[in-house]
């Protein structure tokens, strides 16, 4: 089937609700574009084959698009630009091409009918060639205008053009019968290499279990406000949802493990889990926003917790997630949960301190909290169920010796360095808010051994590098300021520092001489406040 046939019939073409958003981008674009540019270049009256597309007859205007709708989408946003390019100059054409392919005049709507989400988007510059606000559509849209525009003045035929599209670019067109299931045929599409995500299949596989006649409904108030407020995280929310129950899941498990859940439930069932998941959606909205958070104390550590959570292989913001939820319903207060959340903290850092073995740190602490679940004081209980040796919540000799020893540098994630030095720096008190935002965190020696600092630490290469990886050899300097300066440029830059209120630079920048000693002096001095700060119970 060509394209021309396919727009210029009477049927207006819909894509359906559990389908993706438009997904396409300058890459695809710019392939279509140049194949099509090929084709004119060359003259060739050759057809140039698009693919397949999966169709469905709802009734005899409508045709559902189970396949195909990036191909057919980004096609009519091409034609637009054409038309809107040739109105000028060619207003008769513009116009027959408006109202042949690009419009229902009988609906008054677009032949193309959208998912719900890019309906607008996609109207506006079909019916008026207005860009819309910022999108794919609209950011298509404009790659297209700029490349004809480019090419007109090369004396690009826009006639020749269009004649092009419609009549050479051709797709299969598979039909389906009225009693096949066009959500199961999505779904097959996805076993056949077609890339789609967890989230696509599990939209497709909730609309499938409901009636047809309620998909609008649930699609507009509950499973678009969902998934356009987590965004990019919306996958990773359909993993933790069920991750905050303490079972570990793979991340290319999520869709079968849904479907072994919902496969035995009824449909008002089905719709309960929908509601039940758009309730927590505004939980792990919190969680992807933990600055939102209005209580002081719980907003600090709940930061930390989820920075942090994103340094390491396991992350555990399901168990976040729970924790927060009890919080925000009153089964824990906020000294609770402050109390919990800085266990928890003390426990990770002082693991990392003394290179303890990765472990998947969300499904051993949600069991734990699981089992206080009927303790009087919750908090207490899990303090103390952390506190169990087998459960390895370093003690305070083995965390302060490895304070001075660890190479932070070399054994850690940048930003869990940047986090401890930030909590160490915060456990002073300061005249305002510090800008961390203006600050990098680096060594104080170079990374590699140069001869003046050499002889300043007093060590040899050997020793060198065991040495000023470590907790005391870190400093907050401006931000963009070169890692590998000489020593007597060092000294003063860290005099300058003094005027930023910085604890953790006042504590050493008059030193005289930055030796071993001195480091390790100064890992100890702050291995004293860590032990405050990180407390065991």
């Amino acid at each position: 089937m060509r394209l021309g046939p396919l727009l210029g019939g009477p049927r207006q073409y819909v894509v359906p609700y559990f389908q993706r958003t438009y997904s396409w981008r300058r890459r695809q674009w710019i392939t279509l574009w140049d194949d099509i540019l090929e084709l004119y270049e060359l003259g060739s009256t050759n057809s140039h084959f698009l693919g397949s597309m999966v169709l469905l007859a709802e009734d005899s205007t409508a045709t559902l698009v189970i396949d195909g709708q990036q191909r057919i989408v980004t096609l009519s946003l091409f034609l637009a630009a054409i038309r809107d390019a040739a109105r000028e100059t060619h207003p008769e054409f513009a116009e027959n091409l408006h109202q042949t392919y690009l419009v229902d005049g009988r609906r008054d709507d677009v032949k193309i009918l959208t998912t719900h989400q890019d309906r607008s988007a996609f109207s506006t510059v079909v019916k008026t060639g207005i860009e819309p606000s910022p999108s794919p559509i609209r950011d298509a849209y404009r790659t297209f205008k700029a490349s004809l525009a480019e090419q007109r003045e090369k004396g690009l035929d826009l006639e020749r053009l269009v004649d092009i599209v419609l009549s050479q670019l051709s797709f299969v067109a598979i039909t389906l019968d009225p009693e096949d299931n066009p959500y199961r045929i999505f779904e097959s599409l996805n076993a056949k290499g077609m890339p789609l995500t967890q989230g696509d299949l599990l939209r497709n596989y909730f609309f499938m279990r409901l009636p047809t006649a309620e998909h609008e409904q649930w699609y507009t108030t509950v499973w678009s406000p969902m998934q356009t407020r987590l965004g990019e995280r919306f996958d990773d929310y359909m993993r933790d949802f069920l991750l905050k129950e303490g079972h570990p899941i793979r991340p290319d498990e999520v869709y079968q493990e849904w479907r072994k859940r919902l496969g035995p439930l009824g449909e008002d069932d089905i719709r309960a889990v929908l509601r039940e998941l758009a309730d927590w959606s505004l939980e792990y909205d919190q969680i992807l926003h933990p600055q939102r958070e209005t209580d002081v104390e719980v907003r600090r550590y709940l930061q930390r917790l989820t920075a942090w959570s994103k340094t390491v292989p396991y992350q555990f913001n399901p168990l976040l997630l729970r924790l927060h939820a009890d919080f925000k319903h009153g089964s824990l207060t906020a000294d609770h949960v402050t109390r919990i959340f800085r266990s928890i903290e003390s426990m990770l850092v002082r693991r990392l301190f003394t290179s303890a073995p990765v472990r998947d740190e969300n499904q051993l602490l949600i069991q734990l909290y699981d089992a206080t679940a009927d303790q009087p004081d919750r908090a207490q209980a899990f303090v103390e169920a952390l506190s169990r040796p087998e459960i390895g919540w370093p003690d305070d000799t083995d965390f302060a010796e490895g304070i001075v020893r660890h190479p932070l540098y070399f054994a850690s994630h940048p930003d869990q360095r940047k986090l401890v030095m930030q909590a160490l720096e915060e456990s002073h008190a300061h005249r305002g808010p510090l800008r961390y935002d203006q600050l990098d965190l680096q060594l104080i020696t170079p990374l590699l051994p140069r001869p003046d600092w050499l002889a300043e630490v007093g060590v040899g290469e050997d020793q060198y590098w065991k040495i000023i990886g470590t907790l005391g050899n870190f400093t907050w300097v401006p931000r963009g300021r070169a890692p590998d300066l000489g020593v007597a440029e060092r000294k003063k830059e860290l005099l300058r520092m003094r005027r930023y209120g910085l604890e953790l630079v006042n504590d050493f920048a008059e030193i005289e001489r930055w030796t071993a000693s001195e480091i390790e002096n100064r890992s100890r001095r702050l291995g004293e406040r860590a032990l405050q700060v990180w407390p065991r119970a």
